[in-house]
């Protein structure tokens, strides 16, 4: 993903402004200056700020880079564990990454062997395993990080970083000598350790609470305690020899245990099974007895010794058990009573070399590295920063100290760099999220819309296409209603009827009130509005002006003589009122004002 300056500022600047328009009052150039010559200590960069420049108020950008840094360096140090003085001196470089990081937002997503981020993913390397008790080495070690650190100011931090890879990895093959050496010299030793230990207890388990004679005690302690060893050595502890040794090791002790079954049939069967053992029992045991290998009578007087013992058990005679100790073997201290998890088990089965903890008990803290790890035997060697051996331990062991906080992991591989680069890109990721989201809204708000209108113009025209249906059906039932009546007035039993109809309707006059079909056919009061001759035409309004329909004299006519219309008032008198009016208005042209008052 190339991310761009523009899109990391905006990000930030949401997480950590939302909307804000508020300017600052200091550019850039002077906060980075600023930064660049100040050391934070144990303050985080704004405390710094308003502690030095009070009168300060970052621009909104420079202000969310600021708390992005501060945020960063808290999860890291949430996530490691350094000592105090490793943690000073790194906390020193916190305001020059702010200032570069303004300088170039996209910083976290460069080569970090180009970058403050990479040279400060080294410090930590270079620290995570130093304590104060570590001498000159340790002390050594400080002045390095001292002068790389003072460095920075003066070179590029690529350059800054070539340097410090180069000082590590000369330490590091150094180091990495020592660990070698110690390793093979305690490989063996581990792995002797181990099989005897895990051999112990496993006859110790096989013993406990049994019945054994003094012979079976001594052999068991003895010659095969010493086979079972070399098996786990040689073969491994997880090969099938250890494996058939600890299961003829349960099988031997068991043919020494009296029959106690009440049930003959039962007590039968085991004397059977008794029986069968015995006839292979030697040979197995002389197959597996690699202590006595090389010692035939040896092995041959031990072998007669626990058969001579089977033949006075399959005979009926009783055997004469002895008292005896378990193996005196010092094995895990937490083998016997403490359930491990095999979800941490495996956590610690994958553990590789080279991995950091620190382990705390008692009085004592140290920092340790795992630099051997034994599959085969489940042990492991770990050193201190120097080389020198610090402890040892089993898987088993190594579990429940990790599951009880005694020994903690420590994850610091390029933990500056990934973190900044998660943060950033997590920031970039979900402000492109939520402009898409909003990109998606305004789109869907525009479809909406559109759809809305083009609704409104769909429902419009179907109400324009069902209104001129409605005035079209009215029409053909108008036209129809005047057909009918044409047709109905033209039959000869109508003439006369007919004739004087129309003669009163030629003398309607404006005004005259009729009552005719509405639309839906039921009779309708309505005037005479106007009367066309030269068209025949006339028109009829509502009382309140609003047209309702227009007729010639035969179809009036018509609907009259039929029925479907009648005559109401003729406008005659109207006209004749009004006749009255204009002679009058006549008559007073030439009289005085005293004449119409009739004042003198």
């Amino acid at each position: 993903m190339s991310v761009s300056a523009r899109q990391v500022v905006d990000a930030l600047t949401h997480r950590y402004g939302g909307e804000s328009t508020s300017e600052g009052n200091v550019s850039s150039e002077e906060l980075v200056a600023f930064l660049r010559s100040e050391t934070p200590g144990e303050q985080d960069l704004l405390s710094l700020i308003a502690t030095r420049k009070p009168e300060w108020i970052p621009m909104p950008a420079d202000l969310a880079i600021i708390r992005s840094v501060q945020d960063c360096w808290r999860l890291i140090f949430n996530l490691v564990d350094l000592e105090d003085a490793a943690i000073s001196r790194i906390r020193q470089t916190m305001s020059s990454l702010a200032a570069d990081l303004i300088k170039d937002p996209t910083l976290p997503f460069q080569p970090r062997e180009t970058s403050l981020l990479g040279v400060q993913d080294l410090l930590l390397d270079a620290t995570i395993g130093w304590s104060e008790d570590q001498g000159r080495a340790g002390e050594k070690l400080l002045a390095q990080v001292d002068t790389v650190i003072a460095s920075l100011a003066e070179s590029p931090a690529g350059t800054v970083y070539s340097g410090l890879a180069e000082y590590l990895e000369k330490e590091g093959s150094r180091t990495s000598k020592l660990e070698e050496r110690l390793a093979a010299s305690e490989a063996g030793k581990l792995r002797s350790k181990r099989c005897r230990s895990v051999a112990a207890e496993t006859l110790n388990k096989a013993m406990k609470n049994k019945l054994l004679t003094a012979g079976l005690a001594r052999f068991l302690q003895g010659p095969w305690f010493e086979s079972v060893q070399l098996l786990a050595i040689t073969r491994g502890l997880e090969s099938d020899e250890f494996i058939r040794a600890c299961k003829l090791t349960e099988t031997l002790i068991w043919t020494y245990q009296p029959i106690n079954e009440e049930d003959p049939v039962k007590a039968a069967a085991e004397k059977q099974k008794l029986y069968r053992i015995i006839e292979h029992l030697p040979a197995e045991l002389k197959d597996l007895l690699l202590a006595l290998e090389h010692s035939s009578a040896d092995a041959e007087n031990v072998l007669a010794e626990i058969e001579n013992d089977h033949v006075m058990l399959v005979s009926g005679h009783s055997l004469q058990y002895a008292d005896f100790d378990l193996i005196q073997e010092a094995g895990e201290a937490i083998s016997q009573n403490t359930s491990v998890s095999r979800i941490l088990l495996r956590k610690v089965a994958s553990l590789n070399e080279g991995h950091w903890f620190t382990y705390s008990e008692g009085d004592k803290h140290v920092r340790i590295k795992l630099v051997l790890k034994l599959d085969d035997v489940k042990q492991m060697l770990f050193t201190n920063r120097n080389g020198m051996k610090a402890l040892e331990k089993t898987y088993n062991e190594l579990a429940y100290l990790m599951s009880s906080g005694v020994i903690k992991p420590l994850n610091h591989e390029s933990i500056f760099s990934s973190t900044f680069l998660s943060f950033y890109n997590g920031n970039v990721e979900e402000h492109q999220r939520k402009l898409e989201a909003a990109r998606e809204a305004d789109v869907r708000e525009a479809e909406f819309e559109a759809a809305r209108q083009k609704a409104l113009q769909e429902a419009a025209a179907l109400a324009r296409a069902r209104e001129d249906e409605e005035k079209r059906q009215l029409r053909e039932n108008h036209d129809n209603r005047i057909a009918q009546a044409i047709e109905e007035a033209r039959r000869s039993e109508n003439q006369a009827a007919l004739a004087e109809m129309s003669e009163r309707v030629s003398k309607l006059q404006t005004g005259a009130w009729l009552k005719l079909p509405a639309a839906d056919g039921t009779l309708e009061e309505c005037k005479l509005a106007v009367r066309v001759a030269s068209a025949d035409k006339l028109i009829f309004v509502n009382r309140s002006g609003v047209k309702l329909g227009e007729y010639n004299t035969e179809a009036l006519v018509s609907l009259l003589v039929t029925g479907a219309g009648e005559i109401g008032d003729t406008g005659i008198e109207f006209e004749d009122t009004l006749a009255q009016v204009v002679s009058k208005l006549r008559q007073d042209r030439g009289k005085s004002y005293d004449d119409l008052t009739g004042e003198s």
